[in-house]
């Protein structure tokens, strides 16, 4: 095999360069691939020149194994692409990037390592993703330079509208009798995602892939392949706009399609992330899908995902029945074992489990409560009392969760690998308020809901988030409506800070030296067990239904509300009162009796909820599944990680509770610091998925260096920019 390369605007017909990595099967002494990989329906059953298979993908995230399960390792990953490629008459393996970063060992070793490993594996190409800039753009330069293979992206241009330093816009390779063309496609908000320098320049999805596939075509290229790292919505948008183009691999969605999609003659193919699924496309001359086959690599203790019953060409492997490649393994041993001696002590206990999956974009968790709770602390660094503390959910990474149990300080910096400082901002009450309307993100597709995507302390608000807009309400710090012009210091990530419009004009009034994984970490090891709960500071309304009416009881009280339109049913189950400190009490019951619904609680204790607090700001939520005819959106709703069901919300009159003109929740949050809301039960709106890709990280500094750190160093005065994206 023999490529070319595409580095500027011509036709790309550099000489050529031999970029095949090694062949070799990682597989027990007298194996072979024929006797692992099935042959009916298998890649690469035809033997004639022209047909090509097209393995992928890679997205490693800088890990050497799964977080969750160790025996999902590259090291067996390897062994089974390799499986796939030798099976075939002619074959590449094509990664889509998203390969050093963010990860525990990607923060410390600054994607080295993983090059090393990349190096040693058959990849023939690897398009660049968003994390390959976690740490700026000169360690990703470095990176690229250091790869025995080339890196391909065609939307990305320096200041001077060349490629971006040590990659190429697109390249060619002789498989065969075809010659195949691979470019490169990463999302338009690449300077947003990571530590790209402003000065250059982001193409358009369309334009960028087009000039792609003419410059290939041009070099005689038969087949044509986007290593995409965008995002799955897009692909269908390149399938019908971009002409010629053959084949989308990969993405930045961590999508598993349980067949390829043909869209307009384009062939879509997405199998995940990371060590779970191994895909091959088989294609002919014309670019025309003729075989495929995903191997879907499981934990010992998994269970196949229900599309292996359907599909023949999906095969189904447990990990710890997959030899190693013992050359990948070593490595591997190699490079974690300092990490791991140091980091694989038990740091703290949980009584409880502790949620940091990709749940953090969409609700509150308790992993979220419990390291914004630390970041608070912060200001003890600078003596200053941080009112509040925020995370951008795209900074919470290892898609796990951990205990009950013992947790270790590598399980803390997997959850938080990226090499970003707390910073501490001074803003008003107002700007409090903008900051939250603003880290509200919508799904990418169009005018279809939203999530708040960030995890706060000493804060409780309200949020709504439908057809492109989006809304908080009742926002209260430390249990006090917030108030507009009063000063207030929020503690976050000097990404989250830069990175947006309202706190990047804010004075920062401290820097604290100090990476979020490793502070996080001490301050969790100074406590022998936790037990975080969820504390309603998140709270998502779909609908309000106006005030409750109330009518109490000697035993029991029952607050009545309108069912809201477009309510399939109510969810009794779900029904609570919340006061403005986030304490909140369950009902007893919940009836539907025509248009409304009454929820019953114990009258003594919806009134001790109401007891000693003045304006509690007493509301009344509850579940209820959406009609999905009313609710237009295409597909079934709520379609949201971490959501079941929609939620509405009531005001409830605590002086029609208590009898007591003192205490008055009927008003909300009287602060002019929130939204108000009409109250004629006309907002409707869902949030969004769950997060489609990931974000990105910027200056460096290893962990181990900042876990050795003396106590007594004086915390930098300024910090560097660094960056870990939110998608």
């Amino acid at each position: 095999m023999t490529r070319t390369s595409g580095r500027d605007d011509s036709d790309g017909t550099d000489s050529g360069i031999d970029s095949r990595r090694r062949r070799v099967l990682g597989m027990a002494a007298g194996a072979s691939a024929a006797a692992v990989l099935p042959t009916t329906g298998s890649v690469g059953a035809e033997s004639d020149d022209e047909t090509v298979t097209i393995v992928h993908d890679t997205h490693f995230h800088g890990r050497f194994e799964d977080a969750e399960a160790a025996e999902l390792s590259l090291a067996r990953y390897h062994t089974v692409v390799e499986e796939h490629l030798e099976s075939a008459a002619n074959s590449l393996f094509v990664g889509n990037g998203d390969d050093l970063a963010p990860s525990m060992l990607g923060l410390e070793y600054e994607g080295e390592h993983m090059i090393e490993a990349l190096n040693e594996t058959a990849i023939d190409v690897d398009g660049v993703g968003n994390h390959e800039y976690d740490f700026g753009a000169d360690v990703a330069t470095k990176r690229f330079e250091e790869s025995e293979f080339p890196w391909v992206v065609a939307n990305l241009l320096d200041d001077a509208g060349e490629p971006v330093p040590g990659t190429e816009r697109w390249t060619t390779f002789e498989e065969g009798g075809l010659t195949i063309g691979v470019f490169g496609l990463v999302s338009t908000t690449f300077h947003s995602l990571t530590d790209y320098p402003a000065e250059w320049q982001v193409l358009g999805y369309v334009e960028g892939a087009q000039e792609a596939v003419d410059a290939l075509r041009a070099a005689g290229a038969d087949v044509v392949v986007c290593a995409s790292h965008v995002s799955t919505g897009v692909h269908y948008t390149l399938a019908e706009d971009v002409d010629g183009l053959d084949v989308i691999v990969g993405s930045h969605s961590n999508i598993v399609f349980d067949e390829p999609e043909v869209v307009d003659g384009t062939v879509i193919s997405e199998f995940g992330d990371e060590f779970d699924h191994v895909g091959s496309l088989t294609l002919d001359a014309d670019g025309t899908l003729v075989d495929w086959r995903r191997t879907d690599l499981l934990a010992p203790d998994a269970d196949p995902a229900p599309a292996a019953d359907e599909y023949e060409e999906i095969e189904v492997r447990y990990a710890d029945e997959i030899p190693e490649d013992e050359t990948l393994a070593a490595l591997a041993e190699e490079w974690t074992a300092e990490l791991e001696a140091e980091l694989e002590q038990t740091a703290f206990e949980t009584e409880v489990e502790l949620n940091a999956t990709f749940d953090n974009y969409a609700i509150e968790t308790n992993w979220g409560n419990l390291m914004t709770d630390a970041m608070r602390t912060v200001g003890e660094i600078g003596d200053i009392e941080v009112d509040i503390a925020a995370q951008n959910a795209g900074g919470i990474r290892s898609g796990s969760t951990y205990g009950p149990g013992p947790v270790t300080g590598a399980d803390v910096m997997n959850i938080l690998p990226f090499p970003n400082e707390i910073e501490v901002v001074e803003l008003t009450g107002e700007d409090v308020v903008a900051y939250l309307e603003e880290a509200i993100r919508p799904h990418p597709s169009e005018n279809y809901g939203a999530q708040p995507a960030i995890q706060v302390s000493g804060l409780s608000y309200e949020w709504w988030g439908h057809d492109g807009e989006s809304r908080v309400e009742n926002v209260f710090v430390g249990g006090d409506p917030i108030v507009s012009d009063e000063t207030y210091y929020l503690a976050h990530n000097d990404y989250s800070i830069e990175n947006s419009d309202v706190l990047s004009e804010a004075e920062v009034v401290l820097a604290s030296g100090q990476f979020q994984g490793p502070f996080v970490l001490e301050r969790l090891e100074e406590r022998d067990t936790v037990a975080p709960e969820r504390e309603n500071r998140l709270l998502r309304v779909d609908e309000t239904v106006g005030e409750a009416s109330v009518a109490v009881g000697d035993g029991e009280t029952t607050l009545t509300v309108d069912v809201p339109d477009g309510a399939a049913a109510i969810r009794p189950d779900t029904f609570r009162a919340v006061i403005r400190t986030g304490t909140d009490l369950e009902a007893t019951s919940a009836t539907v009796d025509g248009d409304s619904v009454g929820v019953t609680f114990a009258t003594d204790d919806l009134r001790a909820l109401v007891a000693d607090i003045d304006e509690p700001a007493l509301r009344l939520f509850g579940g209820y599944d959406p009609e999905q005819a009313y609710w237009d959106y295409g597909f079934d709703v709520p379609t949201s990680s971490g959501y079941e069901y929609f939620q509405l919300r009531a005001d409830v009159s605590a002086t029609a509770l208590t009898g007591d003109d003192s205490s008055n929740g009927s008003d909300g949050n009287e602060s002019d610091g929130g939204n108000e809301s009409d109250d004629d039960g006309s907002d409707d709106g869902m949030p969004g998925f769950g997060p489609l890709g990931a974000l990105a990280g910027g200056s460096a500094g290893g962990y181990l260096y900042s876990r050795r750190r003396s106590a007594g160093d004086e915390p930098a005065e300024t910090s560097e920019s660094s960056t870990d994206g939110d998608d």
